[in-house]
């Protein structure tokens, strides 16, 4: 089990937001058959995604989702932002970004958490992996060396920078980012072709199966809150005035899906890992890493937030990443409805009759 201490940090001051006017619903939603262009990012597993879709949530909702295959989060909001996908898996920190500099995308929702739970297990979606013995035990021993993320608008570029510069390391001089797909991070790793990755828990898992590595940090510890988001759900804005029944209809799609998967896990039952492993061809190894450091924590994370919510804390420390690491001006909105139209997933909760907590979010 991963400790909260591998990296030690000041604690995150949350700012307030005015908090987005909440609109009276009286109106029936609009049920007509839709289909949605759906940005999806390759070679990871989404379980959200997929139950909604094996359960037949999509279908109960009258939606055809298309998916889109994309590398990673940062060409999600570029095609969001040009109108080439209605909705997509997108990130926090990417999704801000675009937003701050003009984009026509928001976030409506949370999609993956990470974060340590109540009984101290952390769900992570990224790990700091190095190869063991090689004196790399913080960031400030990341001098010189070559650090692998995902992708060049992936919120880890973003974290990541902002903890080099807060350990006296300039990120365009003394280290050398490195974008690799997940998929092929492990055996970049293996191969000393790079000395950090940030890698999904597959590529840790594929890692530690062929050598002997350390985990010297997470997202967690990377981005410093109580609850993170690794993936969030973006829409094109001009798609989102136009067709805001169906954006709330998926985002229903995705309520149910979620309700079901955390009654499943209250049972202890298999279901959710069966239907994700199957999706995914996962064998049984891979399937129980899968479940022991990511897919197991649907409903452990109701202490800390709605489901499916982007809490304000969270745009905060987004904002403060973006500030810290030069990409966004100090003066840059502060106001969460600049980034996030949570009305959506609020009307989603209300037609479905599901209890929100204001004070989680």
């Amino acid at each position: 089990m991963l400790k909260h201490s591998m990296w030690v940090f000041a604690a995150v001051v949350c700012a307030a937001f005015s908090p987005q006017p909440v609109m009276a619903q009286t109106k029936a939603l609009d049920m007509a058959p839709a289909t949605i262009r759906f940005g999806y990012i390759t070679g990871l597993a989404f379980p959200t995604f997929i139950v909604s879709e094996e359960r037949g949530f999509f279908r109960k909702e009258s939606l055809n989702v298309e998916k889109v295959f994309l590398a990673g989060s940062g060409p999600v909001s570029e095609a969001l932002a040009a109108g080439n996908l209605d909705l997509g898996n997108t990130t926090p920190l990417s999704s801000v970004l675009a937003t701050a500099k003009g984009a026509k995308t928001l976030m409506v929702s949370g999609y993956e958490y990470t974060f340590i739970d109540k009984a101290g297990h952390s769900w992570e979606a990224v790990y700091a992996v190095v190869r063991s013995g090689e004196g790399i035990k913080r960031i400030a021993d990341m001098r010189g060396k070559r650090i692998a993320i995902n992708d060049i608008g992936s919120s880890y570029t973003y974290m990541m920078r902002e903890q080099l510069m807060a350990a006296g390391l300039n990120p365009d001089k003394d280290v050398t980012l490195t974008f690799i797909p997940f998929a092929q991070m492990a055996g970049a790793l293996i191969q000393k072709q790079v000395d950090v990755i940030l890698a999904s828990p597959d590529g840790y898992q594929l890692a530690r199966e062929r050598a002997k590595v350390d985990v010297i940090g997470t997202h967690t510890t990377l981005e410093r809150v109580d609850i993170g988001l690794s993936s969030a759900i973006g829409v094109n804005s001009d798609f989102l005035r136009k067709n805001p029944d169906v954006v709330t209809r998926f985002l229903r799609a995705f309520l149910q899906a979620r309700l079901w998967m955390n009654e499943q896990m209250g049972k202890n039952s298999t279901e959710v890992l069966d239907i994700v492993s199957k999706s995914m061809k996962y064998t049984p190894e891979r399937a129980k890493a899968f479940w022991e450091t990511r897919g197991g924590y649907y409903g452990r994370e109701l202490p800390f937030v709605n489901v499916l919510d982007i809490p304000r804390r969270l745009i905060v420390r987004q904002l403060a990443i973006l500030r810290t690491s030069g990409m966004i001006k100090l003066d840059t909105s502060n106001e969460y409805s600049t980034y996030v139209d949570i009305r959506p997933l609020l009307r989603a909760y209300e037609t479905l009759g599901v209890k929100w907590d204001e004070s989680k979010h």
